[in-house]
Order: structure tokens, then sequence, then C-alpha cells
């Protein structure tokens, strides 16, 4: 499996934000039930909850000329991880990371909006220049 461009930028990105990298990538059907991956998986443990949060994350760099069409893409495989991960119990919260510069480009189209919030997509929004998280959205 080809790694996204900006792997690396998240995997250290949620390495700063005090995550610990579980698995890389994160298995969630073997190869003889189809073999399917997620990019990360991590934990941290969250004091104020007493327990430990568990996150997979799909990384996607969206360089291609149609950043929307990467959208697309990235929503389908996103909500197909989703269904794996309840379907297996594997008691994970999924998460798309995008780099802050397509966000912000593509965020300003209401139909985005509207597929963000009735997909209940999870964002990581990233800066790839400086490995750093700068938003959770749920």
């Amino acid at each position: 499996m080809a790694r996204d461009t900006l792997h690396e930028n998240v995997r250290n990105a949620l390495i700063k934000d005090g995550w610990q990298i579980t698995d890389d990538p994160l298995t969630l059907l073997t190869r003889e039930e189809g073999g399917v991956a997620t990019d990360l998986g991590a934990e941290k443990v969250i004091f104020a909850e007493q327990g430990t949060a568990k996150i997979a994350v799909e990384v996607k760099s969206f360089l291609n000329p149609s950043i929307i069409h990467d959208f697309m893409l990235a929503s389908g495989q996103y909500k197909s991880y989703e269904v794996i991960i309840n379907y297996k119990n594997l008691q994970r919260k999924i998460y798309l990371a995008m780099p802050i510069f397509a966000y912000d480009k593509i965020i300003k189209f209401e139909f985005i909006q509207k597929i963000i919030q009735d997909l209940q997509i999870n964002l990581i929004l990233f800066n790839p220049e400086e490995n750093s998280i700068l938003s959770w959205k749920e």
C-alpha cells in the first residue's frame, strides 16, 4: 500500500500533540478478509476522562488538480472505514486528516459543508510545514 505524500507530517503532528502511534498502518481487515487498512492508529491517555482515546486516521494530501474530486473520494473511503471499524467493534474513532490549505479551499462550498455534516466526518486539520495539528473538527 502506497503512503500518502503527507503521511509522515501527520504522524509527526500527532506525536507532537501527545498521541502514541500504535499502528502504521492500522489493519482493519486481514488479507483473507479483503486487506483494508487506515494510515495510522493512535492512542492517548485522557486524564479528564480517566481512560484512553483510540483513533484511526486516514491521511489525504489533496494535491491533485481537482481538490473537490479528492475530497469526494476521501469521504467515501472514510465512511467505508467507519463501517468496518464499527462492524469489527474496533472501538476507535475515525478521522480524516486534511492539510489546512485544502480545507480552506473546499470549505467555502456549501455542498462540501453539507457532505461533512451529513456524513458526520471527523477532521484533523494540520499544517504540513510545521507538522502540527491546528484543529480537530467533530
